[in-house]
């Protein structure tokens, strides 16, 4: 199929992730083909979090934070071009998988400190003695974690050889092709998740569904064409469900800690009562989340996938 450049305009403004090289992503530039485009991105993106992680103005929590979604991004790109040949084709993902989990660590803690500052702000009553109690003890770890957190530039060496991997890409393959089979697959796994937790899965499904609407989220910032199954409005949404999931998550991985660490919490410190605040926002945040998905996984795969014919063209 012969390349055809990318019309600039109707592109939707990258809503997620601020830049801290001020560059503008997600955009293709004049006479850029898609895969120009989703390579530049790729590279851009790995190169990003290196800018970031050299940043000697920015507190190590938001590096950390900054450094881990973009590596998120990284993932779905690659999810996209995996069937291309390069170097270190079947380590590509694990590579900035490994990159990730250098600073695990840390992040956990950190999102640990903040669900458990959320809980107390929402605390009523005899519970705001509970939360703060517990809050106190989130953000103790959360120190002790930064100061585990190995140092900045051995993530770094291991970004720079996901760079390596991106700049082994070719220059010219079917962009546009890849991108509409990604995000096909990507709705299809998150749909067949929400159906499935509309019949009472828990657990590893929820966990799937975040990430599959991250990903959807992700791809769709990058189609540089208007379809209704990837329209600014959709973005936003998926955005919100994204968080909504991942705050659920948050909270699944808090109460897997408080039942097997009595350090968090003791039971004579009113861990039942925390338990129990724990279990009421999780259910809400299941129901609002539910519902959100019944509007953006309703259409079958087979014709979210024929809006997207034009983008295979590209």
């Amino acid at each position: 199929m012969t390349q055809a450049a990318v019309e600039p305009t109707p592109v939707p403004e990258d809503l997620f992730a601020n830049s801290p090289v001020a560059k503008a992503r997600w955009r293709p530039r004049n006479d850029e083909t898609m895969s120009g485009t989703l390579r530049r991105i790729l590279i851009d993106e790995i190169t990003s979090a290196r800018a970031v992680l050299a940043d000697p103005d920015l507190p190590r929590e938001e590096v950390v934070h900054r450094t881990r979604r973009a590596l998120k991004r990284v993932r779905s790109l690659w999810f996209v071009l995996e069937p291309l040949p390069g170097a270190n084709r079947d380590g590509r993902v694990r590579q900035v998988r490994d990159a990730a989990r250098l600073l695990s660590g840390a992040r956990d803690a950190d999102v640990l400190a903040a669900e458990a500052r959320r809980l107390h702000e929402r605390a009523e009553g005899r519970d705001v003695v509970v939360t703060a109690v517990f809050l106190a003890r989130c953000e103790e770890r959360a120190h002790h974690a930064h100061l585990a957190t190995p140092p900045f530039d051995v993530v770094a060496a291991r970004l720079r050889a996901c760079e390596a991997d991106a700049r082994s890409l070719p220059i010219v393959f079917e962009g546009g092709r890849l991108l509409a089979r990604a995000l096909t697959e990507s709705y299809r796994r998150g749909r067949k998740d929400w159906r499935e937790i509309e019949d009472g899965a828990t657990g590893e499904a929820l966990h799937d569904w975040r990430k599959r609407v991250k990903q959807r989220r992700h791809l769709s910032a990058i189609v540089p064409i208007e379809t209704e199954v990837t329209r600014r409005s959709i973005q936003t949404d998926l955005e919100r469900l994204g968080e909504i999931l991942g705050e659920e998550h948050d909270l699944a991985v808090m109460k897997h800690r408080l039942e097997r660490d009595p350090d968090l919490l003791a039971p004579e410190e009113g861990l039942a009562d925390l338990l129990d605040l724990v279990s009421r926002r999780r259910r809400k945040l299941k129901k609002t989340a539910l519902e959100l998905g019944g509007e953006l996984y309703d259409l079958r795969t087979r014709v979210f996938e024929r809006e997207l014919e034009a983008l295979g063209d590209l």
